[in-house]
């Protein structure tokens, strides 16, 4: 099944299953994103975690990766001190006054993230280099969209059948087999309702996580 995985392959058993080699391709491979988007847009799943690295040796902002959907946590490495950073709301942020108040503290605005960590790039390790921080960003990544036929989507292989099922649904709808639609819909629920089950063992605890809107779509 994982080789045949991907944005070709899921054409092709759509069309089998629809008994209709001459439904639209571009139809079906709209259904799939927006079947994609559905099942993704509305839950925390493992698999769409990321880690961002940088090195730096101040505060500052960062921007945030393409495919950033909401912050898990993050931290802040120097060489012999590991600093969990803690989330501050935006206005208290850039409203803060006084040096040091805003230390081991940021926030998300726009396609940044802002940071203050004290003043290293005056300090030397023991062999005389710069010391850095390694700025490390625990994220949830939102999924792309399946544009090329070997594009292969976020939903793991084992579940692949809900994706299926809802792009399915779509595309009986579109010919009005309404009935024939909420059973695709009901089977795919209780698969979605399994990986969640499997793929979401916690909640995100940051103040500023976010559910990807269905409508939105990203490709780089």
């Amino acid at each position: 099944m994982d080789a045949n995985y991907n944005l070709s392959g899921l054409v092709a058993r759509i069309k089998a299953r629809l008994k209709d080699a001459e439904f639209s391709d571009e139809d079906i491979v709209q259904f799939l994103n927006d079947a994609q988007f559905e099942i993704l847009g509305d839950a925390e799943y493992k698999f769409l975690e990321k880690v961002y690295e940088q090195q730096v040796q101040q505060g500052g902002a960062v921007l945030l990766p393409r495919d950033f959907q909401a912050l898990i946590h993050m931290t802040a490495e120097a060489k012999h001190n590991l600093a969990p950073m803690e989330y501050m709301p935006s206005k208290d942020y850039f409203d803060a006054k006084g040096s040091g108040y805003r230390w081991y503290k940021y926030c998300v605005f726009g396609a940044n993230l802002f940071y203050d960590l004290p003043n290293i790039s005056d300090d030397l390790d023991e062999q005389g280099d710069e010391e850095f921080y390694t700025l490390r960003v625990f994220y949830l990544a939102k999924p792309t969209m399946l544009v090329e036929s070997s594009d292969k989507p976020l939903i793991p292989a084992e579940y692949g059948e809900a994706l299926l099922l809802m792009a399915l649904a779509r595309c009986e709808q579109t010919r009005d087999n309404y009935d024939i639609a909420q059973l695709h819909e009901n089977k795919a629920e209780e698969l979605i309702t399994n990986m969640k089950v499997r793929y979401c063992p916690r909640q995100l605890e940051d103040a500023n996580r976010s559910n990807l809107p269905i409508t939105f779509r990203t490709r780089y």
